[in-house]
C-alpha cells in the first residue's frame, strides 16, 4: 500500500532559535481514508529526543496504575499479554486516533509549556514524532486511574492493561462483559477520547488461546503466534532481525519456564 508525501511543515518557535521541520506522510488505512505520520528531519528528530529523559521520568514518577506496557522500558507485548493468565474471558477495545486526540488541556500541569511547545505540532502530539508515545500516556494516565476506580467499585474480578491504545481487559463472569465495556466507553468519551468499535473483541479461552497483543494466551501459559514464529523464521533465513520485531521481545522477556509454552 505504501505511502505519500502530502505536505511539508515547519513549525517555528518564536522564542528558540531552532525551527523543526516534518514531512506528512499519508498511510493508507484498510477503509478508504489515510493516517498521517509527521516525519521529523534528522535535527528535529534530534532535538525533540532531548526531550524523552525529562517525558520517562515524568511518566515513571506519576503513573500511579502502573497499566501501561508500550514504549516504557522493561516493559512490552509479552509482559502485558502475562498479565491475563487465568482469566476466562478477555475483552480488547482500541482507541481511535490516540496522539491526535491528545490535547495540551490533557497535560496541563503535568509538562511544561516549553514540552508542549516543542512537542505538539498543529495543537497534538502527532504520529511519527519520538516524543508522542510518552507524551499521550502521560495524557491518558487519568482515564486508566478512572476505570479502575470505577470496576474496583463494581466487585469485578478483573485484569486490565493498555499496549498504547489498545486496552484489554481480562475477567472470569461473562455478564461482565458488557459492563465493563459501558464504563470504559464512558469514561473514555468524558475525557475526549473514542473507541473504535469495528476493533472492539470479546474472546473466551474456552474456544482456544486468546490473542493479546500478538501474544497466544491460555489459562496456564503464553505461546508465540503462528505470526511470530513465521517472523522468526523469516528474520532467522534473511538475517534481518528488526523485521522481526515481536522476536526481540520475547527474547528480552525473561518469563518463568513454566509460563512460556511450545508447540513443538
Amino acid at each position: 500500500m505504501g505511502f505519500k508525501y502530502r505536505q511539508k511543515v515547519v513549525h517555528g518557535h518564536p522564542t528558540s532559535n531552532f525551527t523543526p521541520s516534518y514531512k506528512v506522510a499519508r498511510i493508507p488505512k484498510s477503509s478508504s481514508k489515510y493516517r498521517k505520520i509527521y516525519i521529523p528531519d534528522d535535527a528535529t528528530k534530534q532535538f525533540l529526543r532531548s526531550h524523552i529523559p525529562t517525558l520517562e521520568a515524568k511518566l515513571s514518577t506519576l503513573d500511579s496504575s502502573n497499566v501501561n506496557y508500550a514504549f516504557v522500558k522493561g516493559k512490552n507485548a509479552v509482559l502485558n499479554a502475562l498479565q491475563h493468565i487465568g482469566f476466562n474471558y478477555t475483552l480488547s477495545l482500541d482507541l481511535v486516533d490516540f496522539f491526535d486526540s491528545v490535547s495540551a488541556e490533557h497535560i496541563e500541569g503535568v509538562l511544561s509549556d516549553e514540552i508542549i511547545r516543542d512537542c505538539f505540532v498543529e495543537g497534538a502530539p502527532r504520529q511519527g514524532l519520538p516524543t508522542s508515545p510518552l507524551i499521550a500516556s502521560l495524557a491518558f494516565m487519568r482515564v486508566d486511574d478512572q476505570i479502575i476506580a470505577a470496576l474496583q467499585k463494581f466487585g469485578i474480578e478483573f485484569s486490565y492493561t493498555r499496549y498504547a491504545d489498545d486496552l484489554t481487559f481480562s475477567f472470569n463472569e461473562r455478564r461482565d462483559a458488557g459492563k465493563i465495556k459501558f464504563v470504559a466507553q464512558q469514561i473514555i468519551q468524558s475525557n475526549g477520547f473514542a473507541l473504535n468499535h469495528t476493533k472492539t473483541r470479546l474472546q473466551c479461552v474456552n474456544n482456544g488461546r486468546v490473542i493479546i497483543t500478538g501474544v497466544a494466551v491460555d489459562r496456564e501459559g503464553l505461546y508465540p503466534t503462528r505470526k511470530t514464529k513465521k517472523k522468526l523464521r523469516a528474520a532467522s533465513h534473511q538475517g534481518n532481525l528488526a523485521a522481526a520485531r515481536g522476536l526481540g521481545e520475547w527474547a528480552k522477556c525473561k518469563l518463568p519456564k513454566e509460563l512460556v509454552k511450545s508447540d513443538g
